[in-house]
């Protein structure tokens, strides 16, 4: 990720526009990788056929770019973060 400055997250307050690509993920490594890191995150011990493609469909969105405008500064808060493929 590159940008002028900050988070993205710093100020939930901010108004932000996003570009983005959607897709839908059904590689077994893939889904592993995703479930492993929520239940570590929420800790959570949901079992891998909770993402059974035929059953369920997992969405990775990926950001391309994010603009945020912080409400009380329009003029002097406006930043933009790009993010690189992976």
């Amino acid at each position: 990720m590159t940008g002028r400055s900050g988070s993205p997250a710093a100020d939930a307050r901010a108004r932000r526009a996003t570009s983005r690509t959607a897709e839908v993920i059904t590689n077994p490594e893939a889904l592993a990788r995703m479930l492993a890191l929520e239940n570590a995150k929420y800790h959570t011990d949901y079992a891998i056929e909770l993402l059974d493609p035929a059953v369920n469909a997992t969405i990775r969105v990926q950001p391309r770019w994010v603009f945020g405008l912080a409400e009380g500064d329009f003029t002097g808060s406006p930043t933009r973060w790009v993010f690189e493929p992976e």
